[in-house]
This record gives C-alpha cells, structure tokens and sequence, in this order.
C-alpha cells in the first residue's frame, strides 16, 4: 500500500473507532500530547500517521492494536467496549496517580479507608445488581407472587430486586453520614468507617 493510501486507511479507523467511543478529538489528543488540528490531520491522513510513536500513541488512547490501525488484522481485540469502561479506567487511574494524597497521616488513612470501602461495596453490589437483573426483571409465576402475598408480579419484581440491593443502599447511606460526621467529629467518624471496614473483611 502507498503512503498515501496507508495514512488515508489508518485515519479512517482512527476515526471509526474515536467515534464508536464517542470520544471527541481534544480526549485523543491530550492523551498523546498534542493539538487537537494534530488528531483531526490524523484522521483526515494530510500528515504522517504511519510513525511507530504515533501509532503507539493512537493505539493505547483508542484501545486497539497498532496492527488493526494498519490494516493488518480485521479484529482490533480491545479490553474496551464503550465510553463508560474507557471514562472509569481514566478516573481510577488518575486516583491510583494521585496516591498518597498530601495530607495528614490520619486524613490520609480515612481518604484511603473511604476509597477502598466504596470500590468493595460497588463490587458487592454489581455481584447482587446482577442477581437481581437475571432473577426478577422477567417473567415469575404468578401463583409464587399470590402464595407470598404479592398483589402482582411487578409489585414481586419491585419488592424482590430492591431486596438484592438493600445492603449496599445502606451502605452507601452511612458513607454518607460518616463524610457528613467528619468534619464536626473526625476521630468518631474515622472510627465508624474503621468498624464499617472491618465488618467488610468478615464478609468476603
């Protein structure tokens, strides 16, 4: 394949898959370091997109394989499916960069203690948020609704799904007053958080 032709191929899937992501230029082009004109001559091939740093740099923003870039393979293979998965890699690895923050040892440790209760409830959660999905969003014999008191399926759906997901409803709601009790009573709610973080290791 001709340069040309090679820079018009690479900038055309750079393309597709920028906007399968519905990512917008200037995303692409803070992750590789340049302008956002750099990233639409890119994908328009008026300047060399063919370079191994640029393809490197394409590929990890778009979560592809250079090869794909070039028109090697017809699968890309990427760990990402959509926008959400690409914005909360983003965000937990600016967290895990940005660790130790620079505060005080004991406002350090309840940051911390805070951040690793919410990534363990929202693990709980997802693992009840999907039992929940499969077991009550279809269909339910009636007769099981009736025998349980149910004045429909939907009320047993309703009743049923919110049951699954009760324990972390709740926790996040003392998340919510430990962060409130802070900053009248830190060592109190550094302490609730420390029992709550506790209970959790006995749950997994």
């Amino acid at each position: 394949m001709k340069d040309k032709e090679l820079r018009r191929s690479i900038g055309k899937r750079v393309k597709q898959r920028r906007l399968e992501l519905d990512l917008k230029q200037p995303y692409i082009a803070e992750k590789m370091g340049v302008t956002p004109s750099t990233i639409q001559r890119y994908e328009a091939g008026t300047i060399d997109n063919t370079k191994k740093l640029v393809l490197d740099g394409l590929a990890e923003a778009l979560h592809v394989s250079v090869e794909w870039l070039r028109g090697e393979t017809g699968e890309y293979e990427t760990d990402i499916t959509d926008k959400r998965e690409l914005l909360i890699r983003d965000t937990m690895g600016s967290i895990l960069r940005k660790l130790p923050y620079d505060r005080e040892v004991s406002q350090a440790a309840f940051s911390k203690d805070l951040l690793l209760l919410m990534l363990q409830e929202y693990e709980f959660f997802m693992d009840s948020f999907q039992l929940a999905c499969r077991s009550f969003q279809g269909e339910t014999d009636k007769d099981i609704a009736a025998a349980m008191g149910f004045k429909s399926n939907q009320e047993y759906h309703e009743i049923m799904f919110l049951r699954e997901i009760t324990h972390s409803i709740n926790v996040f709601h003392d998340i919510a007053e430990i962060m409130r009790l802070y900053s009248k009573k830190p060592e109190m709610a550094s302490e609730r958080l420390a029992d709550l973080l506790s209970k959790k290791s006995e749950w997994i």
